[in-house]
């Protein structure tokens, strides 16, 4: 799906929700806000606080919520993308087995199991409660063993650069229910490259329920070559005695362009991704603004201007009108570009300057849901709840969310120019540690935004909801910010 296919699905997404979040958020007051399509699903399906299915980890993979969505999440996802009410959508699905165990949405929901998982990828759910492995699939009373072993990754594959290391983290879990798990040996199997060593706990190791250890592979080459092997864990499990992870490693030596040439390239990239965020921010706070002050927001304006700075950054990095990098003659490589985006975007492979462009989009993106989720107490795909009637509280409000853009802003133009002098100088330095006093006074300004409000009743965002946080908001904006210059400059592991 293009990126101006997905604006227009999101817009409709929005749109489906407009209705239902105002109407909610009139009663929703100083609560903790939760997503429309959660209290949407509660109220049709009769989900009672403190029942097994009062949790945002029915649709995501984080038990709080936000990210990835697990198969049942993906499927309402996708009938939100055609258009369809969360209540149809929900519906629509009902006699889908989505997590492929045996039993439909709807018998799992009325079974009070979770609909997205089944024993194969219960594993996959994050900051889970205790006992969620009892209630995957209706009749299965728990989806763990009495005595089980969990190794996680199940491949290891790195790139390194020749005289560098990267360490890889194996963790074992005792996934169990009664019994300690006891690792005999862990070990490189024969023909496997001398450039992996491991450094773990002494053995034999005894792992009790729910515990678990972590184990170093490490891979350190001396020569640009390929790095096979096999490193195995063998263990008391008496249905898994050895578990085998499969080793593949690359060795690479850098060639760079000058520094000259790659300063440039990255001071130019800084710059339109600057232009990009302020859009980006600016178009997205007016937007939930528009819907704290009970107005529709007019997102068809939005997404046009929003498409157009999306446009125009994709032409400046790796477009037509690329001057400093590709139109240059410079690539990723010879720009020390990343190879895996960062943050939570890490499914972008960057092999081309035009990929760096996607990236950044995407890390704007989080930026957005970052920002309005601190200032706002919610994020997209999720308006906010909170209508705010009273003149004093919306200025506050608005206030808070122009302080916490101009924030953002603030840290990307104190940090930019120190990591672009980084680039060509002998001894680069710790921009944030070197320019904390100036990083200092941002933070202090966003933080004292609160203190010029006469009133702030009903308004949500980490300064109110769930646990406030008098610095929450300077310590996010100066965080967001950095993480976008840090992804602008980033260089290969």
């Amino acid at each position: 799906m293009s990126e101006n296919q997905k604006m227009k699905a999101f817009a409709k997404l929005l749109l489906a929700f407009t209705g239902v979040a105002l109407s909610v958020g009139l009663f929703v007051g100083n609560a903790l806000a939760r997503p429309t399509y959660f209290d949407t699903f509660r109220a049709l399906y009769g989900i009672n606080d403190g029942d097994n299915l009062d949790a945002c980890g029915v649709c995501h993979f984080l038990w709080t919520g936000t990210g990835a969505r697990n198969p049942f999440g993906n499927a309402v996802e996708q009938q939100l993308y055609v258009g369809k009410s969360i209540t149809q959508a929900l519906t629509d699905i009902e006699t889908v087995d989505s997590d492929s165990d045996g039993f439909t949405n709807i018998d799992e929901i009325l079974a009070q199991t979770l609909p997205g998982y089944s024993c194969s990828n219960f594993q996959s759910a994050v900051g889970q409660p205790p006992d969620w492995h009892t209630y995957i699939t209706p009749g299965v009373p728990s989806c763990l063993e009495p005595m089980d072993i969990r190794v996680s990754p199940a491949t290891i594959s790195v790139l390194t650069e020749v005289g560098d290391t990267d360490t890889a983290i194996v963790e074992i879990f005792n996934n169990g229910t009664d019994f300690a798990i006891e690792v005999s040996n862990y070990e490189f199997l024969a023909g496997t490259s001398t450039a992996y060593t491991a450094n773990g706990p002494s053995l034999p190791i005894s792992i009790p329920v729910g515990a678990s250890v972590t184990i170093d592979v490490v891979h350190t080459p001396l020569v640009p070559a390929l790095a096979s092997g096999t490193f195995r864990i063998t263990s008391d499990d008496p249905d898994e005695p050895t578990i085998d992870i499969p080793l593949s490693g690359f060795a690479f030596v850098k060639t760079l362009a000058p520094a000259d040439a790659r300063a440039a390239c990255r001071s130019s990239m800084d710059k339109q991704f600057r232009k990009y965020t302020k859009t980006l921010l600016r178009e997205w706070s007016r937007c939930y603004q528009d819907e704290v002050y009970g107005i529709a927001c007019d997102t068809g304006a939005r997404d046009l201007k929003i498409g157009a700075a999306t446009d125009r950054l994709k032409g400046a990095i790796g477009g037509a009108k690329d001057r400093q990098c590709a139109g240059a003659g410079l690539s990723a490589p010879l720009l020390d570009l990343p190879l895996t985006c960062g943050g939570g975007c890490g499914d972008i492979t960057i092999t081309t300057i035009a990929n760096f462009a996607d990236c950044l989009v995407c890390r704007g993106d989080e930026a957005v849901e970052g920002l309005l989720d601190n200032a706002l107490g919610t994020a997209p795909p999720d308006l906010p709840s909170n209508v705010l009637g009273d003149p004093i509280v919306q200025s506050c409000q608005k206030r808070l969310l122009s302080t916490a853009q101009k924030g953002v802003f603030s840290t990307q133009k104190i940090l930019a120019p120190c990591e672009t002098t980084n680039i060509t100088s002998v001894s680069p330095v710790d921009c944030a540690a070197t320019l904390a006093s100036e990083l200092g006074v941002v933070t202090t300004k966003v933080n004292d935004a609160i203190t010029k409000c006469d009133d702030s009743t009903g308004m949500l965002g980490c300064l109110f909801d769930p646990m406030p946080d008098p610095t929450c908001l300077g310590t996010a904006a100066e965080s967001i910010g950095s993480e976008l210059v840090e992804q602008v400059f980033e260089v290969r592991d």
